[in-house]
């Protein structure tokens, strides 16, 4: 067995059982906070009814709730103490388990690994290209410049398509005018124009 991990296994062993044995002593001072706490708590609510039964109430009441504040501000640096050794000693874990981690990546890349023999790689001669073999395109181009009058036969025919919508449009535009100007027309009620969006 190699030692670097066999030396983090260990590390890593010894920090579970300081983390058991912690983690017992935190719970039992965690424990012993919470009764206290519970205790003080008590201790301002009987001193609470007790003031109530004096003539100078409110000043009786300061003092206990001073007292009652002094006790959960102490309590509560006790806790803060745990709960940074709780931060301290995951932090702890966790740099161990990187350094784990770290050795183990080291130690498998410090073993050889075994060498493959290249795979015999057959070689032939290159091919003849041909005419038929051609992508598609080649021959779309070839086609294209040989039939120059057709090309030309094509675009007229494309022209006279354009100017044949223009014409349609022209058309619709001059109905849609003439709907219009008879809508317009007196005794007809005129129906107001749409505002204009870029007026807002």
């Amino acid at each position: 067995m190699n030692r670097l991990p066999m030396r983090g296994w260990l590390l890593m062993a010894c920090g579970f059982l300081a983390c058991a044995s912690a983690h017992a002593d935190d719970r039992e001072e965690r424990e012993r906070i919470a009764r206290e706490r519970g205790e003080a708590t008590m201790r301002f609510q009987q001193r609470q009814r007790e003031c109530e039964q004096r003539f100078a109430v409110t000043s009786c009441v300061d003092e206990a709730r001073a007292e009652h504040r002094q006790a959960l501000l102490r309590l509560r640096g006790q806790e803060s103490v745990l709960d940074e050794a709780e931060r301290k000693r995951r932090a702890a874990q966790r740099m161990a388990a990187i350094r784990e981690k770290v050795s183990a990546e080291a130690a498998r890349d410090a073993t050889p690994r075994p060498v493959r023999p290249a795979p015999a790689m057959n070689v032939s001669a290159p091919r003849q290209k041909s005419a038929a073999s051609a992508p598609p395109r080649a021959a779309a181009r070839a086609a294209s410049a040989a039939s120059a009058p057709e090309r030309s036969t094509q675009e007229a025919r494309s022209r006279e398509r354009f100017e044949q919508r223009q014409r349609e449009a022209q058309a619709h535009r001059d109905e849609a005018a003439r709907r219009q100007a008879e809508r317009a027309k007196p005794g007809k009620a005129a129906v107001p124009p749409l505002p204009d969006p870029a007026a807002r």
